[in-house]
């Protein structure tokens, strides 16, 4: 009997190759939104201390620096907001994309099932078959 073969195989490595991609896309996207976070809120952080501990005299003018770094904060995290908006969209089409691979793959996985199972009545016919001209070659015997 002819050895298994999936006959969806290249419609499956192209699902595997459309999958990797996205999931290439995501993590190069969460990479660089994370370095992106990372960065800025070290560097508001860092404008943030220098002024408090600087020796301004003038207390107005540190207390409108802060204001307006706090503004930087809120504008960046809406910034970063939208991102996640982007990086939620990629998940999806990561998802997507596993499930239509993970469907391909269960679908084989049942042909091969089934393909093995008709091998094994195939094979069990034939040794029923050489059994039975074995036993009419033994009764023609005696």
């Amino acid at each position: 009997m002819k050895r298994f073969q999936f006959t969806l195989e290249s419609i499956l490595e192209l699902r595997l190759e459309e999958e990797q991609e996205a999931e290439m896309h995501l993590g190069r996207a969460m990479g660089e939104w994370n370095s992106l976070n990372e960065k800025k809120m070290k560097h508001l952080a860092i404008k943030k201390k220098q002024s408090r501990s600087g020796s301004s005299a003038d207390l107005l003018q540190t207390g409108l620096y802060l204001a307006r770094i706090d503004q930087e904060i809120i504008r960046f995290q809406k910034d970063l907001d939208s991102r996640k908006d982007e990086l939620e969209r990629l998940r999806e089409e990561y998802r997507a994309a596993r499930a239509k691979r993970e469907g391909l793959d269960k679908l084989k996985d049942k042909r091969k099932i089934e393909h093995n199972d008709i091998r094994k009545r195939v094979e069990a016919h034939a040794l029923d078959d050489l059994l039975n001209n074995m036993n009419r070659l033994k009764q023609a015997g005696d």
